[in-house]
């Protein structure tokens, strides 16, 4: 059940984009497996690309789900996003928004949201905030 909170928990942090970045995204690929390794944001980058290219398995993202993850999306703050090392990565995504790709990444335990393409991060502001995306997260698994 804890797996499953926190795979949905991602997934719905990357649909959360949608709102903070005020671009409509049609799909969301979040990958199932990342590969082993130390990240930093460019390598990170680099591998969205690759398993994207590979046809890596994949959930793919939308219908209430986004509803949902555009709610949570209110409690995030966005930030301009320098490259750095990520040793906290866990999930990648390939995101699309009127044809057009874009990678994304989780990191920091579900609180660091990464548009690598657009170079902007999104953090959760408060407890209060992060109490509340966590309801809505369980919500999600729950529908």
């Amino acid at each position: 059940m804890v797996a499953k909170l926190r795979y949905c928990m991602a997934l719905m942090m990357f649909l959360t984009l949608s709102w903070a970045s005020a671009q409509r995204i049609d799909s969301i690929h979040v990958f199932k497996h990342l590969p082993a390794g130390q990240y930093t944001s460019a390598t990170a980058n680099a591998t969205a690309w690759l398993l994207y290219r590979k046809h890596a398995a994949f959930t793919n993202v939308k219908g209430t789900r986004m509803t949902t993850a555009t709610e949570a999306m209110k409690s995030f703050t966005p930030l301009r996003h320098n490259f750095r090392p990520l040793p906290g990565l866990q999930y990648l995504a390939m995101g699309f928004s009127g044809g057009r790709p874009f990678t994304m990444g989780v990191a920091d335990d579900l609180d660091l949201i990464i548009n690598f393409t657009a170079r902007t991060e999104y953090r959760i502001s408060g407890m209060t905030d992060r109490i509340k995306v966590r309801a809505l997260l369980a919500k999600m698994v729950v529908e």
